[in-house]
């Protein structure tokens, strides 16, 4: 796989940059906006394309006219995660059209690359995204409530499954087909059965669950838990 390694990165960092850039609402932006370089995230530009990415563009809207930049960061905030959703849904049929192919071939090795550098990337975004809007609560920058905040984290949720079948179906040899890949996936994302990962001899391989693990407990665990306590702006504290 490491031989189209360089070209899937490539390819993801595309595919990261359109998804942003057309949940960007480009009409609200001032005419002739020259945000400065932000030094802050750098870390994530090649562990997680997608999250600095999207602290990017939040930047950019951090720097529109009044009013303009809570809503344009709340359409930025709803369109990333339902385009994310809808992505990571078409890897899954993707990756399935992939197992066609011989392993290890061109095609399968660009396929299984892209998957793994989303199911990494995602996951990162994910758990550091939700883990840190509970760990460093602070006042709402995009006028999303409670509910739209729930219901952002049940499309992440819903999401890290679909991140974790492609990838489960073609890096975990005894999970080759789509039910042992799907049945996996729900068996971790849930966290009941998560031993179903270990059957068989993966080695190094079944190392794979965990990041599904941790961003699911930061979802489940943390955000979910803290959306619902918290008040909305019109209640008291």
């Amino acid at each position: 796989m490491t031989g189209v390694l360089p070209l899937a990165l490539v390819l993801y960092w595309i595919l990261e940059y359109v998804v942003r850039r057309v949940s960007y609402p480009t009409r609200m932006e001032p005419a002739g906006l020259r945000p400065p370089w932000i030094r802050e995230g750098a870390w994530a530009i090649l562990i997680s394309p997608g999250f600095w990415l999207s602290h990017y563009f939040t930047n950019r809207t951090s720097h529109f006219d009044g009013g303009d930049a809570i809503l344009a960061r709340r359409i930025l905030i709803e369109r990333s995660n339902l385009l994310n959703l809808v992505v990571s849904s078409v890897f899954v049929l993707v990756g399935l059209a992939a197992t066609v192919s011989t392993r290890g071939r061109f095609g399968w090795s660009l396929v299984a690359d892209l998957a793994v550098l989303r199911y990494f990337s995602r996951t990162v975004e994910i758990g550091y995204a939700f883990g840190r809007d509970v760990m460093k609560p602070v006042e709402s920058r995009s006028g999303l409530d409670k509910h739209a905040r729930l219901g952002l984290a049940l499309r992440s949720y819903i999401e890290l499954f679909f991140l974790a079948i492609p990838v489960y179906l073609l890096c975990l040899p005894g999970y080759c087909t789509l039910i042992r890949a799907v049945t996996l996936s729900l068996s971790v994302g849930t966290l009941t059965n998560v031993g179903y990962g270990f059957t068989g001899d993966h080695e190094f391989r079944a190392l794979l669950v965990f990041p599904q693990v941790f961003a699911t407990l930061s979802l489940v665990l943390l955000s979910l838990a803290s959306y619902i306590s918290r008040p909305d702006k019109h209640q008291a504290p």
